[in-house]
């Protein structure tokens, strides 16, 4: 049994005192103080947790054991904390926040030539859309973060994302645009990933049947190979750099926002990057106990590795970001979905599940399981005090509906209750069990004062944290991904022999599909 193994026995003693939630607020007078942390415009309710403030303690010290302090100190230092590359990490940098000074330097100039640029197609005009050609962290983060701009940016420019190889995606992005008028910004680290590559090229075709040999000067590229995009005639002073320091689900912050200072503006885009440089800052210099990204990462401990729920809900209540879900997706488990430690010994249980969709759709959906069914899951709301579209009645049903959510979650409802509800039903004894809700199922709400670009960038930067505390509690590299690579690259090879009609060596079952899509019959 390893130490961590030993820890995560020594505090699933302490679960016991800490079953009930209810019982917890009277156990607890002071519980709102302990369990609640305001930090900027978020305010973090942590008190419906399945924690004890006696757990709590626990969970900090074994934070600290973990050699929580040290790690968050190399991190903002710019020392090598992704060790499976050899790389530093410093998407904080971005954000005017760590680093040495020359990375500081070369960030600033990228940030001012962002500027310029976006600058100079808004006042000119010729532009009237924009279309972003990325996939995983080269679109989900733009994705999610043009939709929160909405609620308080002023949009000029119409702004799509293509991402997926699947050719709807790419006719979408297109349809009813006007070439001559249209900006394409190529998102794509090594310039070769497959389905950035297809979608730029189906692009340039469409350019070029419009504009000729005009072309590349619609293109702009954000690549850490400048010489590969060089090569796709884009003209040099529209290639924007990527540092191999910056990993991809961490990229937003980066010339891959350009698009967004293009289509809302660099006020806009500036106030995000100082939001997220607010909670660096906090996350940087708070001791754990009061830290945020700290609690949050040790409720999720908490629930995978005491609690053993394998999963995690993330609801925002509120549409503008819906997408919050799915950006979570890649962030915490691509970076912490591992199964081996920064030793290369078994990591035991790691990342959970992260799912959900926006409120209040899910609780049309999948809210049945979470209050019903087995065993549930931990759920993160997350809402917005202010009404950002002009429809108060509106908003207060939303809010209402996202408090009540967390309340019937702890709650629940006792088969007492649900027979005096049923009175003299003759079938109730068979009714009472499907009408009663076990509740005691744990919960934090997270709530932002408004949706501003300061704000948005200030709950991203949160979760980042979240992820990077999980991965030195687990001891694994949240930084690199080794499991994108492996379907990558036999995809690789089944295309090149489907193209020459070709079955490699391959599974009955690979080779049969293959032999389906050539149009082959079955056998």
């Amino acid at each position: 049994m390893t130490d961590r193994s030993a820890q995560f026995a020594k505090l699933k003693t302490l679960a016991g005192s800490a079953s009930n939630i209810a019982q917890l607020f009277e156990n607890e007078p002071d519980r709102l103080e302990n369990f609640v942390m305001c930090e900027g415009p978020l305010r973090a309710d942590f008190s419906k947790q399945a924690i004890s403030k006696e757990a709590l303690d626990a969970l900090l010290s074994f934070a600290a054991g973990c050699h929580l302090e040290e790690w968050r100190a190399k991190l903002f230092a710019g020392d090598t904390v992704n060790t499976s590359e050899n790389r530093a990490v410093l998407h904080m940098a971005l954000r005017g926040v760590g680093g040495s000074g020359s990375v500081q330097e070369v960030v600033a100039a990228m940030r001012e030539k962002m500027a310029s640029f976006a600058k100079k197609i808004r006042s000119e005009g010729r532009y009237k859309s924009v279309v972003h050609i990325g996939i995983g962290g080269s679109d989900l983060g733009p994705r999610l973060v043009a939709d929160g701009f909405g609620a308080a940016g002023e949009q000029s420019l119409e702004l799509r994302f293509a991402e997926n190889v699947d050719g709807a995606s790419m006719n979408d992005a297109l349809a009813g645009l006007d070439p001559a008028s249209t900006l394409v910004v190529v998102v794509s680290k090594s310039f070769t990933t497959q389905e950035t590559r297809m979608n730029a090229e189906a692009a340039r075709e469409w350019l070029a049947d419009a504009l000729g040999n005009k072309a590349g000067d619609n293109f702009i590229a954000v690549t850490a190979n400048r010489e590969g995009a060089e090569s796709f005639d884009i003209p040099s002073d529209q290639i924007f750099d990527f540092w191999d320091w910056v990993g991809g689900r961490y990229s937003v912050w980066s010339a891959v926002g350009l698009s967004l200072q293009i289509a809302f503006g660099p006020k806009v885009f500036d106030a995000f990057l100082k939001g997220a440089a607010r909670m660096d800052m906090h996350f940087r210099d708070q001791p754990l106990q009061e830290n945020l990204p700290v609690m949050l990462a040790l409720a999720g401990i908490w629930n995978r590795n005491v609690l053993g729920y394998s999963s995690q809900a993330v609801i925002p209540y509120a549409r503008r970001i819906r997408k919050f879900s799915a950006f979570l997706q890649q962030l915490e488990m691509e970076s912490n979905g591992k199964g081996a430690t920064r030793d290369g010994e078994d990591a035991g249980l790691t990342c959970p599940i992260i799912w959900g969709d926006e409120g209040t759709n899910g609780q049309h959906a999948f809210f049945q399981w979470l209050h019903q069914g087995t065993p549930g899951a931990p759920v993160d709301f997350v809402a917005v005090l202010k009404d950002h579209e002009s429809r108060p009645a509106h908003h207060a049903a939303l809010l209402a509906n996202c408090f009540a959510q967390s309340e019937a979650l702890m709650l629940g409802k006792s088969a007492d209750v649900v027979r005096t509800e049923l009175e003299d039903r003759p079938d109730a004894e068979a009714i009472i069990p499907q009408k009663t809700f076990p509740g005691n199922r744990p919960s934090t709400t997270i709530t932002l004062d408004e949706l501003s670009p300061f704000a948005l960038g200030h709950l991203i930067a949160l979760y980042e944290h979240k992820v990077f505390v999980q991965g030195v509690i687990w001891n694994v590299n949240s930084f690199d991904q080794w499991g994108v690579e492996l379907g990558k690259v036999l995809a690789k090879t089944i295309l090149s022999e489907m193209d020459k009609g070709q079955t490699g060596a391959h599974d009955p079952s690979t080779a049969a599909l293959m032999a389906l899509a050539r149009g082959d019959k079955p056998s």
